[in-house]
């Protein structure tokens, strides 16, 4: 404000003072315009976060697994509804709770997965559509809304049989979909928990982090590679993981390990956070 009164003094002096003072109105109506655009703004922003938050909570109760934040190591874990009223929390032993599926299903079929990932407290709905614009900005019940949903890339096998499936989320402020994925970077994250688990048809999947960092939002960038000519295509893709990781992981990785790439952006639009983990066996 304190610039625009400089201006204002620096007006042509052939102007009136009452035009000069009808032109400072008008900058200052402006100024509180925007002001008020911005708090309308953040106000609907944080209301679509809430009501966001209450819809995949509710997907959560439909699906049988419920969030619960006992778990500080965890970050919080899968809890098991059964058909009867008991319930209770899963461990990272393996005795994680089937995910309800087909009760998805038949909610969106879209639903091609669970991905639970108990480090960075995600515990959401894989969905996949035709391309991959629409879940950026739709929840699992198809409403508009900022907070998108968790999707896997439109060309992905939905059965996670490809040598490297992508998964996509947002960076949300309130650290919902995959907006704690940023804690990876802390030291001792993953150390503390190492894994994430995807549940299909085929129950759940167990997968070992053994990369992270960040890459060039193109997608030109190495890392986004999902198909390969031959097993020394594929080799030399694993070992640029393992070398671009932020912290050496110590895991062995050879051309029969298929991977899952978690991916979001960060505070650089060309930019993407991508979290590598290899499949290491159905429980």
């Amino acid at each position: 404000m304190h610039k625009f009164l400089e201006k204002i003094k620096q007006l042509p002096k052939s102007l009136t003072t009452r035009q000069k003072n009808w032109i400072l109105r008008a900058v200052m109506i402006a100024a509180a315009a925007l002001i008020v655009f911005g708090v309308v703004r953040i106000v609907l922003l944080q209301k679509q976060y809430a009501d966001a938050d209450k819809e995949y909570d509710k997907v959560r109760e439909l699906a049988g697994v419920t969030d619960s934040t006992d778990d500080d190591t965890a970050g919080g874990s899968v809890g098991a509804g059964s058909s009867s009223s008991e319930s209770g929390s899963a461990l990272l032993d393996g005795s994680l709770p089937a995910v309800a599926l087909d009760k998805l299903q038949k909610e969106n079929p879209d639903t091609v997965g669970w991905l639970y990932a108990p480090a960075f407290g995600i515990n959401y709905p894989i969905m996949q559509d035709e391309d991959n614009t629409y879940y950026i900005k739709h929840t699992f019940s198809g409403s508009a809304n900022a907070s998108g949903s968790i999707f896997l890339d439109a060309e992905a096998k939905s059965d996670f049989s490809d040598k490297n499936t992508y998964i996509f989320g947002h960076n949300m402020r309130n650290g919902s979909m995959f907006g704690s994925l940023k804690k990876i970077q802390e030291k001792g994250t993953v150390s503390k928990n190492p894994y994430f688990w995807i549940y299909t048809n085929d129950g759940w999947s167990m997968y070992q982090i053994f990369s992270y960092h960040e890459a060039n939002a193109d997608r030109k960038d190495m890392a986004f590679q999902t198909s390969f000519e031959n097993d020394q295509a594929y080799q030399q893709f694993l070992t640029y993981l393992l070398a671009q990781s932020e912290e050496d992981l110590h895991v062995s990785l050879d051309v029969s390990d298929k991977i899952v790439s978690l991916s979001t952006c960060t505070g650089d639009s060309a930019v993407r956070l991508v979290v590598h983990g290899k499949f290491i066996k159905k429980i």
